[in-house]
This record gives structure tokens, C-alpha cells and sequence, in this order.
């Protein structure tokens, strides 16, 4: 994602389609598109304020883009409620994650969604947290962030 140089204003996004669910992606996409899209991000470091402006925020990654939203969790936890959505195939990506972060203490007033989508089956930790789900399927997005803007309004 980068600004648009002769617009004002404008953002342009580069999908790369390098497999199934890129690629499917990147053919609904009719270009040009003008649909609006309102991003977060990109994030300039953990530290910055200007990543999250509001008390609730979404954030989705996938693959290894965990990384820098980890980050980003880590530094608001206890601030701010910040959601995620994850998808992954990779299980030990997955696995890592899962036994070296404390995904309780930075999503203890949030939800963690897992969306893998590997071949293996995943060697889990025990004792998840409540509020973190493993879903061994893509996700539907739009339920998704509507679910957890619903439960969050509803106080669910």
C-alpha cells in the first residue's frame, strides 16, 4: 500500500496473488476499483501513537504479517482493545505463536481468531485462553468483524 503521487488524498493497494485465496482475491477485484476503503495503517512502529485512535480497533494479518501486529497488541494491551484476526497455513508458525506469546495477557479484554487453514493437524498448548478460537477453515470476513463489533456493542 502506498499514496497515490497524483492524488490528493488517495491510497493504492498492490495484491500480490501468490495462492489460492490472493489469487481469488485479486481476480474480484475489477480494476480500477473505486470502492472506498478505509485502512488502518501501515503501522511506522509499535510505539506510535497514531495506530490506534479509538478504544476498540480489528486487526487482521496473515501468515507471517503476525509479526508486527503482535507488536502492535503488545504495546496497547491493557490500553486499548484491540481484536484480531489471523489466518494461517503454516502450523508451526501457528504452534510458535501459540507456546511463546502470552495471547491471554494481550487479548484479555479482547478476541483472538485463528483461521488456519494448514494440512497438519496443529500440536496446541494446553489450557487456551476463553477468548481465542481456532478455526480450522478461510475465514468470511464480514461475519467475522461484524461478529466481534456485535459482541463488543451488545456487551456480550
Amino acid at each position: 500500500m502506498f499514496p497515490e503521487p497524483t492524488k490528493e488524498n488517495h491510497t493504492m493497494l498492490c495484491i500480490g496473488a501468490s495462492g489460492d485465496w490472493t489469487r481469488q482475491l485479486h481476480e474480484m477485484i475489477k480494476v480500477p476499483s473505486y470502492k472506498s476503503l478505509y485502512v488502518l495503517g501501515p503501522y511506522l512502529s509499535e510505539f506510535s501513537d497514531k495506530a490506534v485512535t479509538t478504544s476498540n480497533a480489528i486487526a487482521v494479518a496473515s501468515g507471517i504479517g503476525i509479526t508486527p501486529t503482535l507488536s502492535l497488541m503488545l504495546n496497547y494491551a491493557g490500553k486499548k482493545r484491540i481484536n484480531i484476526i489471523w489466518m494461517c497455513r503454516d502450523a508451526g508458525l501457528v504452534e510458535y505463536i501459540l507456546h511463546k506469546v502470552d495471547i491471554e495477557a494481550i487479548t484479555k479484554n479482547s478476541y483472538a481468531f485463528i483461521y488456519y487453514t494448514g494440512k497438519r493437524e496443529l500440536a496446541l498448548p494446553k489450557n487456551l485462553p476463553l477468548n481465542l478460537f481456532i478455526i480450522n477453515s478461510r475465514p468470511d470476513l464480514e461475519e467475522s468483524i461484524t461478529g466481534i463489533v456485535t459482541s463488543i456493542h451488545s456487551g456480550e
